[in-house]
């Protein structure tokens, strides 16, 4: 008990400092537009603003998902130039343990400050796609990244009946975002298996697929229905950490930070 009050507090406390540090170093509105996530088949960039400038993640992976690279960029928002610039880089190959499963990150090809003349720059062309000119060497040349959104956890209402995990996978067979949704209480509720894709203009992540009601007999046993007919879920990004279910009312959901068991 004691070793999950530490966690909670640790969490209380870095959520406390972010907010600190968010408020003595404001995020320029011009890079707000960096500030999410992006993808092409076998790739994804995870852009974040921190303090002073923005991280970015780029992550690889072979079609196998067995193998590929990391890259990190510590960058600066040029409001004149109106693209992030890097100030620190890094770069290293990973792969999948075959006997253990376990992430292991290899040796660094370059990890530290840039020199003059090795800033990668990173860019949003006039069709919304993200570039990405690799000071370091040719990486990035010719990639073009669309805008994903920032929908990837848990996802709870308040009430907790109803609660979403939100996937991405960007092999070119599945790519997209994978949605298991439940919704209801313990006598009666539905679970839905869902997949699609975000739209960046309107903000909403569009998804299809299927939906089973479990209700709850008077042996205590669930007694699935199944539906063969294909199901729409529409969720809109309200930023700030929160979606709305776009379905009857309206459920809006709280992203989940802590991540637990969706069953609670």
């Amino acid at each position: 008990m004691k070793k999950v009050m530490c966690v909670i507090l640790s969490v209380i406390l870095a959520a406390m400092c972010c907010a600190a540090l968010a408020d003595e170093y404001p995020e320029p509105e011009g890079g707000k537009k960096f500030n999410t996530n992006w993808a092409i088949f076998g790739m994804t960039v995870e852009i974040n603003y921190e303090e002073e400038g923005y991280r970015v993640y780029i992550k690889s992976s072979d079609l196998s998902g067995q193998e590929g690279t990391e890259w990190e960029f510590s960058c600066l928002y040029n409001e004149e130039k109106d693209e992030l610039i890097s100030v620190s880089s890094s770069k290293n190959p990973w792969h999948i343990d075959p006997e253990t499963g376990d992430f292991v990150r290899d040796d660094y090809e370059y990890q530290g400050f840039d020199d003059e003349g090795q800033e990668t720059t990173f860019r949003i062309d006039e069709e919304g796609f993200l570039t990405w000119q690799d000071g370091r060497g040719q990486d990035g040349a010719d990639l073009a990244f669309t805008d994903i959104g920032n929908l990837a956890g848990v996802w709870r209402s308040e009430d907790g009946k109803t609660w979403a995990e939100i996937e991405w996978n960007d092999s070119e067979e599945d790519y997209g975002y994978f949605v298991f949704l439940h919704d209801g209480d313990d006598d009666v509720y539905t679970e839905h298996s869902m997949h699609g894709l975000y739209n960046p203009e309107t903000r909403k992540l569009e998804t299809t697929g299927t939906v089973t009601t479990l209700r709850k007999g008077a042996d205590g046993a669930y007694e699935p229905e199944y539906s063969d007919n294909p199901v729409e879920l529409v969720f809109s990004d309200l930023g700030g950490g929160k979606i709305l279910l776009e379905t009857g009312d309206g459920v809006e959901l709280i992203y989940d930070i802590m991540g637990g068991e969706s069953n609670g």
